[in-house]
């Protein structure tokens, strides 16, 4: 957020006192959030909590001083503030001192921060958010000023189930929203009817509190996995000396990620689900919700894992190699997933975003997916799937269905997939470190999805190989630079390494004719030098391992490698030289010729002639980035705008299930401005590329 990157810029600059430029004022004749507040005697006790909540942590002994959340409500900016009237803060000051008070005064320093940060979501350059932006089932894209996201649906029926004359917002699964849109000359206020605080537990603290979640609470504890999720904040890297920006060439300077949180997102069955697919007759304490006949049903529950995942170190749930263990795991990500992020929308066929390109409209017109990979040493592959074709566009696990090759409309569903929910009734699903999410169906990673899996293309964003953005909520954000050790699977980076996250809905130059997969990318410039560990394959076998290319005169030369130590990689063919043109034939050795409209004869041809040069068009699936649906172009056909969009083939190789690859990009050319382009990768079996039936151009 902005006001903090300046606040901790300020601090490491001046080192002793904070200041705001009297330009930054919001004009006097005008009321700001503060103004409108101080104005109304219903929010009194926001008001005193906002002048004694300073806007940055001030370390004890410091000579630094910090303005209160007071001054910067009166400076301008473009804040999204959802205030609770005096009733619902003493309500909330009664709840957190046991009934004590309902004095503000006497919360605790802690408590008052959350009370003022988490009400407030600063949306720096963009304008605040609007009721109409509000989504409707998910959350918002910016973190509020505690860093949380705040997640948002609207309520259009009662406890029954009979639609409401007034639909309404809750934020946060308990703030109802009775007031909307009070504008003010830096943002817009909202009134709820209670405090939005967010849960301070961790996602295994927050399964254990669910009502109906007893079993799988229990399994986290006997296999451990609710001790391994318990991280949040990496000190140690909030800690290091590091740049407030860094200079990306023919960009600009990009503000650097000055956080590190550790995410978590989970998965999990309720216990009808396993009481109606298994059988089991789970009984459980009302107190303490302990499982009270798990010399029952442990056989039972065994059986089934060990059917799937094998008897190895049977007798020991901790280990990662015991099938109970692995079941457990299967469910569980790196990464904290908000509602909604499962998958980004933005540039898939036909699909128009709408108005404002930060706010994608929800008229989906094709399947979205992406990949992501399960947590621990025995990793498997999870596809998440949100349903264009379904009223309200549900998300399901490893859904498989067939698509026709002219318009990419689902034609059938081979597979089902389990579906997920994004809320748990009246249980909180929001923790400190991430989410968890109900599932109607028992989660398994059998032969079936493993060989569904591997019989389809598997084609992954970059960003979802990186937990770390979700847990920081940062894709589909703004620009972001990021210091060598940030991402925990990119490895043995050079020190001139510097990577970039790139979204063409905040490109300064307002243009959006970008042919990125999904509207983002990544840059790596300088003499850059890094490792990327590979997603895992769900089934053994001959793949093509493929990337996705943008080429132009920006960017530079990389050699590839590729292997299974990450320390001895070998060279995966010739460098690819990335600042080649190559539009409509121009060059040999990337014979792009653009499709031809009536025949399909000679763009097959075309394409086998681009094969045999180790390259292939971006996939049909995807338009340019600009909006206008099917009024656009897929990047399969763009050329009139700059060079066409490509994919790589890396290499072809033989890989095992059971087995983590890598590959190693290292920059050909002694240029530190040289930009190196990663958006997309591809996984494809031989079944795919060279099955019965010719790979589809989606």
């Amino acid at each position: 957020m902005a006001l903090v990157a300046m606040s901790v810029s300020t601090l490491t600059l001046a080192g002793c006192k904070e200041t705001i430029d009297s330009s930054n004022f919001a004009i006097a004749d005008e009321p700001t959030v503060f103004d409108y507040l101080s104005d109304d005697d219903r929010f009194s006790d926001m008001v005193s909590v906002f002048e004694r909540v300073n806007l940055v942590e001030v370390p004890e002994g410091s000579n630094y001083t910090s303005s209160s959340i007071a001054n910067t409500l009166q400076t301008r900016g473009n804040y999204t503030c959802f205030i609770p009237t005096n009733e619902a803060v003493e309500e909330y000051v009664s709840r957190v001192t046991g009934g004590a008070t309902t004095d503000v005064s006497q919360l605790t320093e802690e408590q008052a921060t959350n009370l003022a940060k988490n009400c407030i979501i600063d949306n720096g350059d963009n304008m605040a958010y609007e009721s109409p932006d509000f989504p409707t089932d998910g959350s918002f894209a910016i973190s509020n000023m505690n860093d949380r996201v705040l997640t948002c649906e609207e309520v259009s029926v009662d406890e029954s189930g009979a639609p409401l004359t007034e639909s309404y917002y809750l934020i946060n699964g308990e703030a109802r929203v009775t007031e909307t849109d009070h504008e003010v000359s830096n943002g817009i206020i909202h009134v709820v009817d209670r405090v939005i605080a967010p849960s301070s537990d961790n996602v295994a603290d927050m399964i254990k509190a669910a009502d109906n979640m007893h079993l799988f609470s229990y399994l986290l504890t006997l296999t451990g996995w609710d001790v391994k999720m318990t991280n949040y904040r990496d000190e140690d890297y909030e800690a290091q000396e590091k740049d407030e920006l860094m200079n990306l060439a023919n960009v600009g300077d990009v503000t650097v990620q000055q956080r590190r949180n550790f995410g978590y997102t989970a998965f999990v069955e309720t216990d009808d689900v396993y009481e109606a697919e298994w059988g089991l007759n789970i009984q459980y304490n009302e107190a303490t919700g302990a499982i009270e006949n798990w010399a029952e049903i442990e056989p039972q529950i065994i059986q089934k894992v060990t059917a799937v995942y094998g008897e190895q170190d049977a007798d020991d749930y901790t280990s990662e190699n015991n099938a109970l263990n692995r079941f457990v795991a299967y469910h569980l990500l790196e990464g904290g997933i908000r509602p909604g992020g499962f998958v980004h929308h933005l540039n898939e066929y036909n699909y128009r975003y709408g108005s404002d390109i930060q706010n994608p409209s929800t008229n989906y017109t094709v399947d979205v997916w992406d990949y992501y990979t399960t947590i621990g040493s025995r990793r498997g592959l999870m596809k998440i799937v949100q349903s264009a074709f379904e009223s309200d566009y549900p998300y399901y696990i490893n859904r498989v269905c067939e698509y026709d090759n002219d318009r990419y409309q689902q034609q059938s569903v081979v597979n089902r997939g389990v579906k997920l929910s994004l809320t748990n009734g009246n249980n909180d699903n929001n923790a400190l470190n991430g989410f968890y999410y109900p599932i109607d169906a028992v989660l398994l990673y059998d032969n079936q999805v493993r060989t569904d899996l591997a019989n389809e293309r598997i084609r992954v964003d970059l960003t979802t190989m990186l937990p770390e953005l979700a847990s920081n909520n940062i894709r589909a954000g703004a620009y972001r630079a990021f210091p060598t050790g940030y991402f925990s699977n990119i490895t043995n980076e050079s020190s001139s390494t510097k990577i970039f996250y790139l979204n063409v809905a905040y490109n300064p130059r307002g243009t959006h004719n970008w042919k990125d997969a999904q509207g983002d990318e990544f840059i790596f410039s300088g003499v850059y030098d890094f490792v990327l560990k590979l997603p895992p394959v769900p089934a053994d076998g001959l793949y093509e391992i493929r990337m996705g290319l943008s080429n132009n005169n920006l960017r530079g030369m990389a050699q590839i490698y590729f292997g299974d130590d990450p320390n001895n990689l070998l060279p995966a063919g010739l460098p690819v030289d990335m600042r080649q043109e190559f539009k409509n034939g121009q060059n040999p050795g990337i014979p792009w010729v653009a499709d031809s409209k009536t025949d399909e004869v000679i763009n097959r041809e075309n394409d086998k002639n681009l094969r045999n040069q180790g390259y292939m068009k971006g996939p049909k699936y995807y338009m340019m980035c600009d909006g206008l649906g099917p009024d656009s172009k897929t990047i399969r056909e763009a050329a009139d705008v700059d060079q066409p969009a490509l994919r790589r083939i890396i290499t072809t190789e033989n890989l095992r299930a059971d087995r983590t690859y890598y590959l190693r990009f290292k920059s050909a050319l002694d240029s530190r401005d040289a930009q190196f382009f990663v958006d997309y990768f591809e996984l494809v079996n031989s079944s795919v590329y060279n099955g019965a039936e010719a790979e589809d151009v989606w």
